[in-house]
């Protein structure tokens, strides 16, 4: 299947060129947000004006090949800042020169080497240094590599622009940030304990702010969540009709004061969409004017005639819908960066358009893939962030984690695979977009989507994640989703399920399920690489754990007082972003906000979420505890305070002990029943906690099993775990087994489908195959639609495959230039495998490989 020449450029332009941080938007919201601090207005009338703003002073970038107008920074490859919310700001104000990057450095690490010397605990670390050497890992990066000097993940920015940032636009927010309140707030909580806050004060500095530790079993991310847009609203109505809409709730006087000013601050939002969206026109207009090339001029003239109607009115074309979803996401990915606002079910929402097309020969297949192929490398241009030093090695750049969903049950029960569902699966393949593809699959599902989808994994694009209607739907009715929109649901972030357009910000928070099982043997203390940090949960020890049965209980209490703990956590967090960073740009388009006269950080939303994702994970949790249970518990072999010096040396001394762990039969992923049986009683406890809790928003605590790269990232800095697990090496990733496979490809997917996952609202699991497996013959195509059929109906939920072999991995580490397109899986995402750092590289390659 042919790739035009225009989409082989852009792919290669995005694969190559260096994203540039663009200031305009610190800039301009900057200036009208002083502008309004006197006025005593409303804190969401401010922002709602601040960044109308923006949209008013912005520059729009036109580039030769865009059939899809609209970027959310002045270059083809921009990252904007959100300075208001500070994620960010540190790694900018830190990691832009060398003298600053410098002098950051040499103040961290004397801060960590005073917590040492205070805790005496020098040499442990020393000790603890040369055994992540050995293990082939550093501790972190504390190098003073600049921003614009890395080789993964770079920036650039303009000199003039990085004075500006540096000497004016940081300085102006210092201690004003949504991130500082927050930050200041945990530290004065009553619900973190012991020393944690002295011990996560004292680490070698990461300067990003995505997570905050609450302990070392348990964090909370900082940014507002995830979300999928009203599109089908704003496509099908436009936003003039919107904007009346709000228009007249405003003229009702019996509205209050805080009604008022909400719907005040969404009419501003919708108007500031306008505003972006005429000035995308004009852009467009400009560029008409002057170009000479004939061919090229009568396509602008046709992307301006869309341009000029689309969002504003509603859509009657393919092209027009498309347009329409595309300039309302960029414009309010601009007012939220790192916020995902992901697509949702374009297959279903732009098929009448497409099928209208068709009919009426508006439109040939050929041209109607070719705009998706180009919509699906434009998205994942928006998931860029400027990471710091620390972990850019284990981040890919675009992260692909802003899916669009495909197939699936409709709203009526019916399946809804389409024409375009299959275009999509080609757009996929010909593009080679990192953006993630979410399949639904169910029993209606005709076999043709599923060989489409081999088809795709085949050529090397493992961007694709499949779904399994029948249990993810269920899931959603146990969380106080209708049927209606349970089977309407879609994913958002990686894996993460949700109803489009109805559902309020997912924030994110993990439980840490190693280092919970560490504190649970430890009276609530915890070992690391930096020593013991105590008292950070309950008093529990080994001297009382009689049998193996309450061994498991006192950590299922460690659980559920972490849970708690992760609760008040995430509440607070929410409380202060409804406070300080409330969301019109957000609520104007999220059905329940205009209906409720609340903005969705209050809880305006149909539905609202927060999510507590159990990582680090599942299968070296369960392997060790399997481990315990036999050699302390069943055969005596080894006391429980030598068990744990084995641990704290790496096994360093315990070879008879180490060969032991390693040769035990019966490890998670292998299909046996005492194993799975201990796996399914963990997490179904974990699941059934969190139906305890509501969160801010009035909404449901949901678990998923989500780990992104934090597997690697936490191994690294982690110490060894009952399992055989080694310091300093990644744990499994999400929902996989620890690489322990020895019964087949069946056997591993029995166990990963032996969880109960109707209560789970999202989970990754990350299979990878030879190609062989997925071969060119039909035959091989009919087993692998089988296989994934006969797992969904053991009740698997969800499966991501990287089809490549680890030879040619290897090969793509050596020669990296013949294999600028290899996408494969990592946590939830999906990725380009040479852009990615050497460990993330690693722990790929190492995966367990099924032919």
């Amino acid at each position: 299947m042919n790739v035009s020449e225009r989409i082989e450029r852009l792919r290669h332009r995005y694969r190559t060129e260096v994203p540039k941080i663009s200031i305009e938007r610190a800039k301009y919201y900057t200036e009208k947000w002083f502008e309004t601090e006197e006025n005593d207005l409303p804190i969401n009338v401010r922002i709602a004006l601040s960044m109308k703003h923006v949209y008013e002073k912005m520059t729009h970038y036109i580039d030769p090949d865009d059939s899809i107008v609209g970027y959310w920074t002045e270059s083809f490859l921009g990252c904007p800042v959100d300075i208001e919310r500070g994620v960010f700001n540190t790694v900018l104000k830190n990691e832009l020169n060398k003298s600053s990057l410098f002098f950051f450095r040499i103040k961290s690490i004397l801060k960590t080497l005073w917590f040492l010397i205070k805790k005496r605990q020098v040499l442990n670390f020393y000790r603890n240094l040369k055994i992540m050497k050995k293990m082939g890992s550093q501790p972190m990066n504390l190098g003073i590599v600049t921003m614009d000097e890395r080789e993964i993940n770079p920036y650039t920015i303009d000199k003039k622009d990085k004075k500006v940032l540096l000497n004016k636009l940081l300085p102006k927010w210092k201690g004003k940030t949504t991130i500082e309140v927050l930050e200041e707030a945990l530290s004065e909580s009553d619900f973190i304990k012991g020393n944690m806050q002295e011990f996560s004060n004292s680490l070698p500095a990461n300067n990003s702010k995505q997570v905050s530790m609450v302990s070392l079993a348990s964090t909370i991310a900082t940014y507002q969540g995830h979300v999928i847009l009203d599109f089908e609203s704003v496509i099908k109505k436009g936003l003039i009709t919107i904007k009346n809409e709000i228009e007249n709730q405003l003229k009702d006087n019996s509205l209050s004061s805080k009604e008022k000013n909400f719907l005040t601050s969404i009419d501003i939002a919708v108007e500031g969409i306008i505003i972006y969206t005429r000035r995308l026109a004009e852009r467009v207009k400009e560029e008409l004017n002057k170009e000479k090339n004939l061919e090229r001029k009568n396509k602008l003239k046709k992307i301006l005639e869309i341009c000029k109607k689309v969002p504003l009115k509603s859509a009657e074309t393919f092209r027009e819908a498309v347009q329409s979803a595309w300039t309302l996401k960029t414009a309010v990915e601009l007012a939220h960066p790192v916020n995902l606002h992901c697509f949702g079910r374009m297959d279903q929402i732009f098929y009448p358009y497409y099928q209208k097309d068709i009919e009426e020969g508006r439109i040939k297949r050929k041209e109607a893939r070719e705009i998706i192929e180009e919509l699906l490398l434009k998205v994942m241009s928006q998931n860029i962030r400027p990471e710091s030093n620390t972990l850019s090695n284990f981040y890919h750049r675009f992260l692909g984690s802003t899916p669009i969903t495909l197939g699936g049950l409709k709203p009526d029960g019916t399946d809804g695979t389409n024409e375009l569902t299959y275009i999509f699966l080609e757009a996929a393949k010909n593009s080679r977009a990192v953006t993630n593809i979410s399949l639904r699959i169910n029993s209606k599902t005709p076999d043709e989507a599923l060989l489409a989808v081999a088809d795709t994994l085949y050529k090397g694009s493992s961007n694709l994640s499949i779904f399994n209607d029948e249990i993810n739907i269920e899931a959603m009715k146990r969380r106080g989703f209708t049927d209606k929109d349970a089977r309407d649901y879609a994913i958002m972030g990686c894996v993460e399920m949700t109803c489009p357009g109805k559902t309020g910000c997912m924030s994110a928070n993990a439980l840490l399920l190693c280092r919970l099982l560490d504190m649970s043997m430890r009276n609530g203390d915890s070992q690391t690489l930096f020593g013991k940090i105590k008292k950070l949960g309950l008093n529990t020890g080994p001297e009382s754990f009689s049998s193996f049965n309450k061994f498991l209980d006192t950590f299922l209490e460690q659980a559920k007082d972490q849970i708690e703990i992760i609760v008040k956590a995430s509440n607070l967090r929410d409380k202060i972003y409804a406070d300080k960073m409330p969301a019109p740009y957000i609520s104007a388009f999220m059905q329940g906000c205009l209906k409720n006269k609340k903005d969705i950080t209050d809880g305006g939303s149909t539905y609202n979420l927060s999510g507590i994702s159990f990582i680090n994970s599942i299968a070296n949790l369960t392997d060790s505890l399997y481990v315990i249970k036999k050699l302390i518990y069943e055969d005596e072999y080894i006391e429980f305070n030598e068990f744990l010096d084995a641990i704290d040396r790496n096994f360093e001394g315990y070879d008879d002990l180490y060969h032991k762990i390693m040769k035990l039969k019966g490890k998670w992923g292998n299909g046996y029943e005492e194993v799975d049986e201990l796996a399914r009683k963990i997490t179904s406890n974990l699941f059934k906690e969190t139906y305890k809790y509501t969160n801010y928003r009035g909404g449901p605590f949901v678990p998923y099993i989500i780990s992104m790269t934090t597997h690697t990232i936490d191994g690294r800095i982690s110490i060894a775990t009952p399992d055989g697990r080694k310091a300093a090496t990644p744990y499994a990733a999400s929902c996989n087994p620890f690489n322990v496979e020895e019964n087949g490809l069946t056997s591993v997917l029995t166990s990963i489908s032996s969880l109960e996952y109707e209560h789970v609202m999202g989970c990754a699991v990350n299979i990878k195959f030879h190609p062989t497996m997925l071969g060119r013959r039909k035959e091989n195509r009919e087993k692998w639609v089988a296989l994934l059929r006969s797992y969904f109906e053991l009740g698997g939920s969800q499966i991501q495959p990287t089809v490549v072999s680890g030879e040619q991995l290897r090969d793509a580490q050596l020669h990296p230039e013949k294999y600028e397109g290899l996408i494969v899986k990592v946590g939830g995402y999906s990725a380009y495998f040479t852009e990615l750092g050497i460990e993330i590289q690693n722990e790929v390659i190492e995966r367990t490989e099924h032919s």
